[in-house]
């Protein structure tokens, strides 16, 4: 890890895109990330994977958590 203006970024290559928010059929809403490999869309609460997304936008924050 590498440590950059007070917050610790990781130097490793990962197979997901971070911050997206995820609309599934059924007209819910979360965050959730994409794993590359798969193409299957996963929850941010708990890592499940998402079923029946009609959609996604990539979210941006400048706030980590």
């Amino acid at each position: 890890m590498n440590k950059s203006e007070g917050a610790v970024r990781l130097s490793l290559d990962f197979s997901v895109e971070a911050g997206l928010i995820v609309f599934t059929r059924d007209g819910r809403a979360q965050f959730g990330w994409r794993d590359l490999a798969s193409g299957r869309f996963h929850s941010e609460a708990d890592g499940r994977c998402i079923n029946e997304v009609i959609g996604a936008i990539e979210f941006n924050s400048d706030i980590t958590h």
